[in-house]
């Protein structure tokens, strides 16, 4: 389907909606929530005033303005459609694609979920370049608290204590994180569905006082993605470099593919697969292959929060024993909207690591059981620069193994600021 197809599309959708949602400000009340007179009429002239930005051609000043009302009241259907709009507008394609898949699961009639499923397939097919940038404070090296640095070898049939060489320094470090993407439209289908070509670069730069803590790492990937209105899925290769200490380590040369499917209700089944070829740097016992995968579900709850878990594996063969793995295990996320401005997304763990070829020398199991907890806190109504909001985010985990030199817990936190719009 041409660009301007899409556009004409996906504007005469937003029309209907709005029509058929523009009495969810008034749905609100009846509901049992009830505000002063003075307030509603502070939300009804913001919401005009965002509404006037939009048809000025300032898509980010109308962002701003609705996302202050839905700090008061995160449930306004109405006001989350045009932030979605809003993002759309100013090629924030993630943001808006996030803000209409919460709304499905809104008080709204079956045609407008089938529209707003068209609108996210119209964002997976845009034409267009967007970025994002997240530049924050966080906590490198030291971050794992080992029950014991003392490990028993067998030697000979004798059973002998070595000390384990551990760098416990602890420092304070920049994390950037970022990407640009550019989608490309094709003017005619694949398998009878809609495809855009797609190209993109990510970055996830750790950079600290001691040089020992750097840790860089730069991706770039490309491919084709065939669209419908519930499904999207995508595929091609990835190369990925990690620089570890100032020094490269890893060389990855990958193919990468990814799917979702997607349900009126706000339902959404996703997954992706990952097989890579490892070139080390460092020594050949790293060189190897590396199988990744995820397969989950998740849920849009109330027309603002999501919900979800998936199952996940990763299997890695090279020579090196304690990188000759295969790890498996599920996690369980959200996403909350609250008042305030906060949107607090929590993720737990638990997975299983089984080694494949254990070093005789080790008396005892290696093999680990991990769990965790992520939390991560953004504040969406408080704006810095040109669209900059605050962010925080804390981990936790915990890591047993059948050997206590390689059982540990471990924390890291993160504050600092993303682009909003």
């Amino acid at each position: 389907m041409p660009p301007i197809s899409l556009f004409s599309s996906f504007g005469k959708a937003i029309l209907l909606v709005a029509v058929v949602c523009g009495s969810a400000l008034a749905g609100e009340k009846e509901s049992g929530i009830t505000r002063k007179p003075d307030e509603n009429t502070r939300i009804e002239d913001s919401f005009l005033q965002g509404m006037r930005y939009l048809d000025e051609g300032k898509p980010e000043l109308a962002t701003e303005q609705f996302l202050l009302i839905l700090a008061k009241n995160p449930s306004l259907v109405r006001v989350r459609l045009e932030l979605a709009r809003a993002y759309f507008l100013n090629r924030q394609w993630k943001r808006s694609r996030n803000e209409f898949f919460r709304v499905l699961s809104g008080d709204l009639p079956d045609s407008v979920r089938a529209n707003v499923l068209d609108f996210i397939r119209a964002i997976d097919a845009r034409r267009g370049f967007d970025w994002d940038l997240g530049v924050g404070i966080t906590s490198v090296g030291g971050a794992r608290d080992y029950k014991t640095d003392e490990v028993l070898l067998s030697l000979g049939g004798v059973e002998l204590p070595f000390e384990l060489a551990r760098n416990n320094s602890s420092d304070i470090g920049l994390k950037i994180t970022g990407s640009a993407n550019f989608r490309k439209p094709w003017r005619y289908q694949l398998f009878g569905k809609d495809a855009a070509s797609f190209a993109s670069i990510s970055l996830d730069l750790q950079e600290a006082r001691a040089s020992l803590n750097d840790d860089y790492r730069v991706s770039a990937r490309m491919g084709i993605r065939i669209l419908s209105p519930r499904t999207t899925f995508s595929i091609g290769p990835v190369i990925s470099t990690r620089v570890v200490s100032r020094e490269v380590f890893e060389h990855r040369h990958a193919w990468n593919a990814t799917f979702e499917y997607r349900d009126l209700l706000g339902g959404s089944f996703f997954g992706f697969l990952n097989s890579a070829k490892l070139y080390s740097r460092q020594s050949s016992d790293l060189d190897g292959y590396e199988t990744a995968g995820e397969l989950g579900y998740r849920r849009s709850v109330s027309g603002r929060n999501v919900l979800g878990f998936s199952l996940f594996f990763e299997d890695k063969n090279v020579d090196y024993s304690f990188e000759n793995y295969l790890i498996r295990g599920m996690r369980f996320f959200g996403s909350f909207e609250l008042r305030g401005g906060l949107t607090v997304s929590p993720s737990m763990y638990i997975s299983e690591k089984s080694f494949r070829n254990a070093s005789p020398l080790l008396v005892g199991d290696p093999d680990e059981i991990s769990y965790g907890l992520v939390a991560r806190v953004e504040k969406s109504n408080v704006f810095f620069g040109n669209g900059f909001s605050p962010f925080a985010e804390f981990r936790y985990g915990e890591t047993l193994s059948g050997i206590d030199a390689f059982s540990f817990r471990e924390s890291a936190f993160i504050a600092g600021m993303e682009r909003r719009f």
